[in-house]
């Protein structure tokens, strides 16, 4: 596969999916696009996430625009297969099968030659014992004298028993392998819609074009969390919320809001980062806790419409003290 062909991203219900192991590491290290895993790992099916990688709308679209992705749509996958295809998918199954059994078979073979010392020894053992219990040992000693290290191997082979279907192993495609090329339509991809989509994806591009990495910030109480490096070794340094509304028209907002927003960020060690819709533009206003001259105690402020044309600054900072992600 060529990596510099575009990445195709299967569209489903308004979100994206990639599937190729190969893309996934190609948009983490090159584009900087986290994404989400939402299968299962192969060997800890529990405790580890696999592909397929789900896109958000926001990275989907700064991949289109970028010209790095390849937006699809493939409606077979939701019909019913045909005969034509479960007949393939049989066809496939059953040559597997065979072919497992021959394997299994030079796996067993193998080990026997590399036991064939250990199985002479033994049956001589065990001839030996029976000759001392028999008054007569013409048969067994017989057997003894012809006895030879390429009889037993073969006696052994011919025991080898082939595996039942049952216990074969399946093969789990991360991709339908019965898709063709004529399957895979251009997806009528429209986004933004919607002020609040709006002011998502300009938040999301601005800070994108600034190389920092861009996760999902739910769980922080904001769309997106800001790392200065790849979230495996830097801790989130912003959460940014956004807001589609004006930033400098908008009504004054209540002070319970600001301080609740600056007690998140104190709380889990990050700045907050406010986006706000500014015509065809974003920006963005810090909200950040101070000391008074007279006072130990600190207080909540917020800086009479401070905007933040353009994000902070990159900073070469590097967390381990293992605060909380």
């Amino acid at each position: 596969m060529n990596d510099r062909l575009p990445i195709e991203v299967e569209i489903r219900n308004g979100v994206g999916y990639v599937w190729n192991f190969k893309d996934v590491l190609r948009l983490r290290t090159e584009y900087r696009i986290l994404g989400s895993f939402l299968g299962c790992g192969a060997l800890y099916p529990r405790d580890e996430a696999g592909i397929p990688l789900l896109l958000n709308s926001q990275e989907i679209q700064v991949l289109k625009e970028a010209r790095v992705v390849r937006l699809i749509e493939v409606g077979v996958l939701s019909q019913v297969p045909g005969s034509s295809i479960v007949q393939a998918a049989v066809r496939h199954r059953e040559s597997n099968y065979k072919k497992q059994i021959q394997i299994f078979k030079k796996e067993k073979e193998k080990q026997i030659h590399a036991l064939g010392d250990r199985i002479v020894e033994g049956k001589r053992k065990k001839l030996m014992s029976k000759l001392k219990k028999q008054s007569s040992g013409l048969d067994v000693s017989a057997e003894l004298s012809m006895l030879s290290r390429e009889s037993l191997v073969a006696e052994e082979i011919d025991k080898i028993q082939t595996i039942s279907e049952d216990h074969q192993v399946v093969q789990l495609f991360s991709e339908d392998p019965w898709v063709t090329s004529k399957d895979r339509v251009p997806s009528r991809w429209r986004y933004p819609q919607g002020e609040m989509e709006k002011c998502r994806l300009l938040a999301f591009r601005k800070l994108w074009k600034e190389n920092y990495f861009i996760g999902e910030g739910s769980k922080f109480g904001g769309d997106f969390l800001v790392y200065l490096g790849d979230p495996v070794r830097y801790h989130a340094k912003y959460i940014v919320i956004c807001q589609g509304r004006n930033a400098c028209d908008a009504a004054v907002p209540r002070p319970q809001d600001l301080v609740s927003k600056s007690r998140l960020g104190n709380q889990v060690c990050k700045t907050v980062l406010i986006a706000k819709l500014h015509g065809d533009n974003v920006i963005f206003q810090q909200i950040s806790r101070r000391k008074t001259r007279n006072e130990d105690k600190p207080v909540e402020n917020q800086e009479s419409c401070k905007v933040l044309l353009s994000p902070p600054l990159l900073e070469d900072e590097y967390d381990p003290e293992g605060l909380e992600q």
